[in-house]
C-alpha cells in the first residue's frame, strides 16, 4: 500500500459526506441571514451570520433551544423546517460514512501503519528488522530481549502471529506490524533505511521469500548485515550472491554436528556448547560405529550421505516419503530388508515429525539397542519423542535461531568452532576439560570488544601502556583468587584470530574476545576494565593516587 497518511485518507475517503454536510449546513445559514423576522414595532429584523449560523447548529443535531433571539417569523420558520428535513439525513450519511471507514481494512491498516513508524522513529537506538514470528523466530527475539542490547522490530503478514507476539508482553516493547515483509515500503516503514538498523533477519519457511526479503533489504540499505534461512541449497547461494552476510542452513549445521559427533565426542560437545548446550559429555553424544540407516530424502538425505562417506560409516539410504508413509510406517518387514536387526544407528530425518515418530517406533520395536537420531519439525513435538528414548535430537527451528544469535551477539564463535576443528582429538578433550576445570559445565559464552563503548577504562589504558591477558584475569585483587574465564579467542583488528591465547597475549585497542566465564566473574570482569583505578589496582598491585592518572588525559 502507499505511504498515506491516515488524516488525508479519512479525508479522501470522507470527500463525498462532508461536503453534502457542509451544503445542508451552509444552505440554511444563507438563507437565515436573508430572510426577515419581525420586529416589535413591525419593522423587518436581519439575522447576524453567528445567530443564523448558531441557529442551524442547534437545529441540524436537533437539540432545539426554540426561537432566539426573538420569535421567527413564517418565512424564517419554513427555513429552519427545510433545516431539518436537509440536516438530518445529511448527519445520518455523514455518520453512516463514518462507521463503515472506520471499519474498512484499508483504513485500520492506515492507522496501525502510522503508528508503527512512529513508534519505529521515536526508537532511538540500535535495532533489528525480524520478518517471520516463526518459532525459529521466537526463540531469537527471546535472547536478543534477555540480553537488551538491540531493540527489536518484527513483520509477520499473519495477524494471528503478531497478537501472539504482542501477547508475550515483552520489555521493552516490540513494535510488530501485520504486513508483507517483501514489500519495499514495509520495509522502509520498518526503518530499514536508518544509520539505526544494524540487522534484518529472514527466517520463513518459504525460500523464495526469504530471498525476495533479502533482495529489497540488500537494495534500500548497503551496509545492512542481512541473515537469511534457507533449506535448499541453490537458496543458499542465491543468498550468498546478492550479498547475504549470513545464511542459516540448518541441514548443514545438523550434518556438521554429526560429523563432529563421529570424529569426537569432546569436538561434538563443544560445537553444541557454542550453539547453547553444557560441557558435559554425555552418553548420547557418542555415536556408535558400524551400520546406519538414513531415513530422509531431498537435500538433508544427501547431506547426510556426504557426512558419512567422508567418514567411511556403511550405510543404508531409504527414500521414505508421505506417498508410502503407511506403508513405510507399519511394515516391519521393509525395515527388516533395510538391515535394522544389525544396524547400530538409525536417523528419522523426513519433514513429516509424525512419519519420524512411527519410524522410531518401529525400529525400537525391532531392535531396543538401536541409537536413534531424529529430525524435530515443529517445537511442540519434543515430549513424544522424549517418551521413545529417542537419543538425539535435532530440532530445526532450534538450531537456526541459535546460530542467527550467534552470528549476530558473537561471530566469533565459528572462527573458534572452525580453528579448533583442524587439530587432534587430545586438544578437544584438553580444552573441554580446561574450561569446565576453571569455569563449570555450563559457563556462559560472552563476545567483548576492547572500545570505549565496552571497555572504556582498558581500551584508554592502552593507548599509554601495554597490558596482557594474564595481568586481568590471574589473581587480579593478590587474594590467591583468579577470575573464572576462560578465554576462548581473540581477534585482532586486522583480523588475525588467535586461538586458545596464552596469559602472556599482549592486548590491543579493538581487539575483539571470546570468553567462558561465570556471571560473578564476568561481573568483577566488568567493573575491573571499564573503572580507572579497579584496573590500575589490578595491573601495578597498589592504588593509584587520587590524581589525573597518565591514560586519562
Amino acid at each position: 500500500m502507499k505511504n498515506e497518511s491516515s488524516i488525508w485518507l479519512f479525508l479522501r475517503k470522507m470527500r463525498t459526506p462532508l461536503i453534502v454536510l457542509n451544503i445542508a449546513h451552509a444552505l440554511p445559514v444563507i438563507l437565515l441571514t436573508l430572510v426577515p423576522g419581525t420586529g416589535i414595532n413591525g419593522q423587518p429584523l436581519y439575522l447576524s451570520f453567528f445567530d443564523a449560523m448558531y441557529i442551524v447548529g442547534y437545529t441540524a443535531t436537533t437539540i432545539g433551544f426554540g426561537e432566539i433571539p426573538y420569535t421567527f417569523s413564517y418565512p424564517q420558520r419554513i427555513v429552519v423546517l427545510m433545516t431539518i428535513y436537509a440536516t438530518v439525513p445529511a448527519w445520518l450519511y455523514a455518520l453512516g460514512s463514518i462507521i463503515a471507514l472506520v471499519q474498512e481494512k484499508t483504513f485500520i491498516y492506515a492507522l496501525k501503519m502510522n503508528a508503527f513508524r512512529r513508534k519505529v522513529h521515536h526508537l532511538g537506538q540500535d535495532f533489528i528488522i525480524v520478518c517471520g514470528y516463526t518459532d525459529a523466530g521466537k526463540l531469537l527475539i527471546d535472547r536478543l530481549n534477555k540480553d537488551n542490547l538491540y531493540r527489536i522490530i518484527v513483520i509477520d503478514k499473519s495477524i494471528e502471529k503478531i497478537e501472539a507476539l504482542q501477547s508475550e508482553l515483552y520489555l521493552p516493547s516490540i513494535p510488530a506490524l501485520v504486513a508483507d515483509a517483501s514489500m519495499t515500503e514495509v520495509l522502509k516503514s520498518s526503518g530499514i533505511e536508518s544509520p539505526h538498523c544494524k540487522y534484518l533477519v529472514t527466517l520463513f519457511d518459504d525460500d523464495q521469500l526469504n530471498l525476495k526479503i533479502s533482495v529489497r533489504a540488500r537494495i534500500l540499505n548497503q551496509k545492512l548485515r542481512i541473515i537469511a534461512r534457507s533449506g535448499i541449497k541453490q537458496g543458499g547461494e542465491n543468498l550468498t550472491n546478492i550479498g547475504v552476510d549470513h545464511v542459516i542452513d540448518a541441514f548443514s549445521i545438523i550434518a556438521k554436528r554429526i560429523d563432529f559427533a563421529l570424529r569426537s565426542p569432546y569436538l561434538f560437545n563443544l560445537l553444541s556448547w557454542v550453539q547453547g548446550g553444557n560441557l558435559h559429555v554425555s552418553k548420547s553424544d557418542i555415536l556408535p560405529m558400524g551400520k546406519y540407516i538414513v531415513c530422509s530424502k531431498g537435500r538433508f538425505g544427501k547431506t547426510l550421505q556426504n557426512t558419512l562417506d567422508n567418514n567411511k560409516i556403511e550405510y543404508t539410504y531409504l527414500d521414505i516419503n508421505k506417498d508410502t508413509h503407511e506403508k513405510v510406517s507399519s511394515d516391519q518387514e521393509f525395515f527388516i530388508q533395510a538391515g535394522i536387526m544389525d544396524a547400530a544407528c538409525i536417523i528419522a530425518g523426513t519433514n513429516d515429525d509424525a512419519i519420524n515418530l512411527s519410524i522410531v517406533a518401529t525400529a525400537r520395536s525391532l531392535n531396543p539397542n538401536i541409537f536413534v537420531i531424529v529430525r524435530e519439525n515443529e517445537l511442540e513435538e519434543r515430549s513424544l519423542f522424549s517418551h521413545l528414548r529417542v537419543d538425539k535430537i535435532f530440532i530445526l527451528d532450534q538450531i537456526a535461531a541459535l546460530d542467527g544469535y550467534n552470528y549476530i551477539d558473537r561471530p566469533m564463535t565459528f572462527k573458534f568452532i572452525d580453528e579448533i576443528s583442524k587439530f587432534n582429538k587430545e586438544m578437544y578433550i584438553d580444552t573441554l576439560l580446561m574450561i569446565t576445570k576453571k569455569v563449570n559445565k555450563r559457563p556462559a559464552l560472552i563476545q567483548m570488544t576492547i572500545d570505549e563503548h565496552h571497555m572504556y577504562a582498558l581500551s584508554r589504558y592502552l593507548s599509554e601502556d601495554s597490558v596482557t591477558l594474564g595481568q586481568i584475569l590471574n589473581n587480579p585483587y593478590r587474594d590467591g583468587i583468579d577470575l573464572e574465564i576462560f578465554v576462548l579467542g581473540l581477534e585482532r583488528e586486522n583480523g588475525e584470530f588467535i586461538l586458545l591465547p596464552d596469559e602472556t597475549t599482549l592486548l590491543s585497542p579493538n581487539d575483539h574476545i571470546l570468553f567462558a566465564s561465570t556471571r560473578p566473574s564476568l561481573h568483577r570482569f566488568e567493573t575491573i576494565v571499564n573503572h580507572y583505578y579497579e584496573l590500575y589496582y589490578v595491573i601495578h598491585g597498589v592504588e593509584a593516587r587520587r590524581v589525573k592518572l597518565p591514560f586519562l588525559s
